[in-house]
Parts: C-alpha cells; sequence; structure tokens
C-alpha cells in the first residue's frame, strides 16, 4: 500500500497556464453535466474529455491511475451492487455505466487540482467567496483554514512514511491473511493521526504565539 497524496505537478501546458476560476468553472459545469448524461455515446464523449484533458495537461498518467485505485473499487462496487439488485444484462450495463461515470468524475477534478497550485486555488476560492465580505462572512479565515488543510496533506504523506518505515524495521508483516494486514494497517494509521493531532497542536501554539484572530479595536 503506498499514499498517493493529490499535490500540484509543476508544468508548463495550457492548462496549467490557465486561470485557475476558469478551470474550477469549468470543472463545475462538467460534474453538473455529466448527471445530465443518459447514454453511452454522451458519457463516452465525457471520457473522452477528460482523456484529452490528461494528455493536454502532461501529468503523469502512472500517478493519476495510481489515485484513481480507490475510485476503481468504488466502480467495481458500483457494478456488483448493481447486478445483484438486478441479475441481467440491463443491471450490469448500469453499474459499469455509473462506475464510468464516477472515474470520469474524480479524474476530472485530479487534472484540476494536478495543474493549479495551492495558492492559486486560494486565490479563486478567495474570489469566489469575496462578495460573502458584505454579509460580514470572515472570508479572508475560511480562506486561510483552506490553505492550512492543503498544507497537511503532505504532512500526512510524510507522517504515513515515516511509520511504515519503522514498521517495516520492526519486522511488521505487511502482507498474508486479511485479519493480519487489517490489524498491522489499523496501527499504522492510530499511529499516523496521533502525529497528526501532535502538528495540529504544535500549529495552534504558533499561531496563538502570533496573536493570530486578534482584532484591532
Amino acid at each position: 500500500m503506498q499514499f498517493r497524496a493529490l499535490t500540484y505537478v509543476p508544468g508548463d501546458s495550457p492548462l496549467h497556464r490557465c486561470d485557475a476560476r476558469v478551470k474550477i468553472l469549468v470543472l463545475l459545469a462538467f460534474s453538473i453535466g455529466i448527471f445530465f448524461v443518459r447514454t453511452w455515446w454522451g458519457l463516452g464523449a465525457c471520457a473522452l474529455a477528460v482523456i484529452i484533458a490528461l494528455g493536454v495537461a502532461r501529468v503523469p498518467l502512472a500517478r493519476v491511475n495510481g489515485m484513481l485505485v480507490p475510485v476503481y473499487v468504488l466502480a467495481a462496487f458500483s457494478a456488483l451492487f448493481n447486478v445483484v439488485a438486478n441479475p441481467s444484462l440491463d443491471g450490469l450495463g448500469t453499474g459499469l455505466f455509473f462506475g464510468v461515470r464516477m472515474v470520469a468524475l474524480v479524474a476530472a477534478s485530479f487534472i484540476v487540482c494536478l495543474t493549479t497550485s495551492p495558492s492559486a486555488l486560494l486565490d479563486a476560492f478567495r474570489w469566489f467567496i469575496g462578495p460573502l465580505r458584505h454579509l460580514h462572512v470572515p472570508v479572508d479565515d475560511i480562506a486561510f483554514t483552506l490553505a492550512l488543510s492543503l498544507r497537511f496533506i503532505p504532512v500526512i504523506e510524510s507522517e504515513f512514511e515515516t511509520v511504515r518505515a519503522a514498521q517495516k524495521s520492526r519486522g511488521a508483516e505487511l502482507s498474508g491473511p486479511f485479519a493480519n494486514k487489517l490489524r498491522i494497517w489499523g496501527a499504522a494509521f492510530s499511529a499516523v493521526f496521533v502525529g497528526l493531532f501532535r502538528h495540529a497542536d504544535n500549529l495552534a501554539e504558533a499561531m496563538d504565539a502570533r496573536c493570530y484572530g486578534m482584532r484591532a479595536k
């Protein structure tokens, strides 16, 4: 098992140079539109658009495929569920249709995240919710919280790799029966969460020391 963080891949492709606000709006339109598609021809066109976008973005296909593995599993479960509910070719076709739609939708969101820097995403998010300032909504605080969430993605990856290396050094068997793997990985994730809480405490103390949240009177 390998943790693959959804982080920005630097590049100079047309999608990298495109404004983050435009990409988010296109992704929103694509996400809404794909749920109105009812035929395989329409879904094929959506999937083809995602494949073309992957080619234009020039992001590592192996990395995208690795991040899509959990989605493949969910798509397979969707197909299996529909076959069990309707044991016929129609049930199988419906399950496959939902699975392909799920993969295309998630892959499209990955393209936006992999071709847009975190700072550009945050600027776009702040721009979209900017009008809420007139309603006294703390826009900057919300954007800062999102920035911290993005910053913790590589921290999670680092913690996970550290715990996995520590378990291997102690001779923990990461293969074998499913029950054994479940026990080992359960302990690993517990250690990861403990490490993340430690990072969160340190961050809270640092923010408190810098008087974050204080308002001028």
